[in-house]
């Protein structure tokens, strides 16, 4: 019986499952971001501090009542967030998310060694990754970068806060633009380019790694009697894709929440030349993985929602909006939507491009806005699946997503028709939690089902 900690950019949650999967016990805490006018996006990492500890006594009350004896935890969590960490173990600031382009000019400086960072790390420099955040934080938080003992994410801080031990996986590594991926460790010529120094860093141990045992007050919430093993499942994108990973199936994997992303799993690593698709390491030991990305997904249908259905609830807002969209005929009456809110992943890669709608005449309705909007984002997720097709020489038959976006068949009806074949609902509803399972079962040495 394991502990699976999903820390995602908006929510986070505690799944208690058995060998086989199924979800015995789950708690969820959603938490707040900060978004400033200078394109900060910050999170105050109380938050999270509360929710952890909310959930750990609420599986730990379980268990103790059912009679359930816990394993092992295993976490996996959004990637390429940094957060600043002092003497005291507690986090010297708020976060800075994956979202926060405040280093774009950081970018630009780069711009001549793009060709070198991408063939080491297997990544195109982008405000989305850790190192430009890192290198930011240096040049304009100087004091905070002093004090800092360590610059982390999202996974290490969660390992932290349960072990006591600052480590982070191969996987969350080659996510931060630091990581060799072909020599499989810190890279020094990126660290020097980045202004990073190597001191800030975790150690770094293979994804999949049991990384130590929890500390006594985290025994004392889940009322184990001892302390228990914990595991670095690896990233949540990865970990999805372990998750929904099916050797009979000749399919590509799709995981869409605030992002999108589009996964081809390798037995090594492999570059684009043209550098519209990532190389990362993968979740199960010995693999990697090939990574389109649309930035804006749940996040822009977030917008639409608030945008033009500001006067009802969210739930009701999102069943509106995909009510009216199915009512507009494909192609919005030519409307177009660029979506760009918060910049373009795959295959640009541009941090400065803006979202737009095009073509708009008096005849236009509120439901040709919302389906130009959802044509848009689903026009990127395509565009994914072409980008990561071409590194891998093959048009796969089926497309199999998961996570929130994937819920609404209408959106799925419409990525079928963009690329004209199969799109599949995962079978496995939690396809993160799943992957962080089996990685957690192997580490342990668990037989799962």
């Amino acid at each position: 019986m394991l502990l699976i900690l999903d820390i995602g950019t908006s929510s986070m949650r505690g799944m208690l499952m058995d060998d086989h999967g199924h979800i015995l016990k789950s708690c969820q805490s959603k938490y707040w971001l900060h978004y400033t006018s200078e394109g900060g996006v910050l999170m105050e990492m109380r938050q999270l501090d509360e929710a952890l500890d909310r959930c750990l006594r609420e599986i730990g009350d379980f268990c103790a009542t059912e009679k359930i004896k816990l394993d092992g935890i295993s976490v996996t969590a959004q990637r390429s967030s940094v957060i600043p960490m002092g003497k005291d173990g507690h986090a010297l600031c708020h976060a800075v998310m994956w979202q926060d382009k405040r280093c774009v000019g950081l970018i630009e400086e780069l711009a001549p060694k793009t060709k070198t960072i991408y063939g080491i790390c297997g990544m195109r420099p982008s405000p989305v990754f850790s190192a430009p955040k890192m290198k930011y934080v240096k040049r304009h938080m100087p004091e905070v970068y002093e004090q800092a003992v360590k610059l982390i994410g999202f996974q290490e801080y969660v390992l932290h806060y349960l072990t006591g031990e600052y480590v982070t996986d191969t996987s969350i590594a080659s996510r931060t633009c630091l990581y060799d991926l072909h020599m499989e460790k810190w890279s020094e010529e990126l660290l020097e380019l980045f202004e990073v120094d190597a001191d800030k860093l975790c150690t770094l141990v293979p994804v999949g790694s049991v990384i130590g045992k929890t500390r006594s007050s985290i025994s004392d919430f889940l009322r184990t009697g001892s302390r228990i093993l914990v595991v670095s499942a690896g990233g949540d994108q990865q970990c999805a894709a372990l998750g929904m990973q099916n050797k009979e199936e000749d399919c590509l994997i799709c995981n869409m929440g605030t992002g999108a992303y589009v996964i081809a799993q390798t037995n090594k690593p492999v570059l684009d030349l043209e550098m519209r698709v990532n190389c990362n390491v993968g979740a199960a030991q010995g693999t990697w993985i090939l990574e389109g990305m649309v930035p804006g997904a749940g996040t822009t249908l977030d917008w639409l929602c608030n945008t033009f259905y500001s006067h009802l609830d969210k739930d009701e807002a999102l069943k509106i909006l995909l009510k009216e969209a199915e009512a507009a005929p494909k192609g919005a009456h030519g409307m177009c939507f660029v979506n760009a809110l918060t910049g373009t992943g795959t295959p640009e890669w541009n941090p400065l491009q803006k979202g737009s709608f095009t073509n708009i005449l008096l005849q236009h309705t509120r439901e040709d806005f919302a389906r130009a909007g959802l044509e848009g984002i689903i026009r990127d997720v395509a565009g994914c699946v072409k980008s990561v097709e071409a590194m891998i020489s093959e048009k796969k038959n089926q497309v199999k997503v998961s996570g929130g976006l994937s819920r609404s068949g209408f959106l799925m009806g419409i990525l079928e028709d963009t690329l004209d074949r199969s799109v599949r609902r995962a079978d496995e509803g939690e396809a993160t939690a799943i992957g962080a399972l089996k990685s957690g079962l192997r580490a342990l040495g668990i037989d799962g089902g």
